[in-house]
């Protein structure tokens, strides 16, 4: 009885460890029109077809401010979650993503600091509440350090991504 008691445990347990880490999922979208990513993902999820291209062609192509980024001087960044809502359907998100991430890249920022929001265009992701991030636009890029909101970046960023996260660290600095 002991086995089979344990055995059903394991099993169930399994079964919610499954469905808990699957990132990337890749669905069909009759308002897109097209496959869309759905639900948590990372940056692998845009590194697989079909939408390695648009991904890499503007990560690729994006040359970031280094002037900007030599300047940048913010030690709590690399302590700030960010958390980036988007949709692969969605054609300002396939754009800037990739060049925040070719930014990010640059500042050396952790990958498990940014977790994505695959969302569909009611802005809704199954099992996540992204009624309480308050998304109006996509892609949005919310900066959090120890569970607080520090600072967004709504669909376009307002000259550069170099600019905004620079705005960002010097508020979080004016705070401490």
């Amino acid at each position: 009885m002991k086995n089979i008691a344990l055995f059903f445990l394991l099993f169930f347990s399994g079964l919610l460890l499954l469905e808990a880490q699957e990132e990337n999922r890749t669905v069909y979208s009759e308002a897109a029109g097209r496959k869309i990513l759905l639900g948590y993902g990372n940056r692998a999820g845009m590194e697989q077809e079909p939408f390695r291209k648009w991904f890499s062609g503007e990560y690729d192509a994006y040359r970031p401010d280094t002037a900007l980024l030599r300047m940048m001087d913010c030690p709590l960044l690399e302590e700030m979650m960010i958390t980036v809502v988007m949709g692969t359907w969605c054609p300002d998100s396939r754009r800037e993503v990739p060049r925040f991430y070719k930014v990010a890249d640059a500042l050396n920022l952790p990958d498990d600091h940014i977790r994505v929001i695959y969302v569909d265009r009611d802005k809704k992701a199954p099992g996540i509440d992204t009624d309480s991030l308050l998304i109006q636009r996509v892609p949005t890029f919310i900066f959090t350090l120890d569970g607080l909101e520090m600072g967004r970046i709504v669909e376009v960023p307002h000259g550069s991504f170099e600019k905004e996260i620079r705005k960002i660290c010097r508020k979080v600095a004016g705070e401490m």
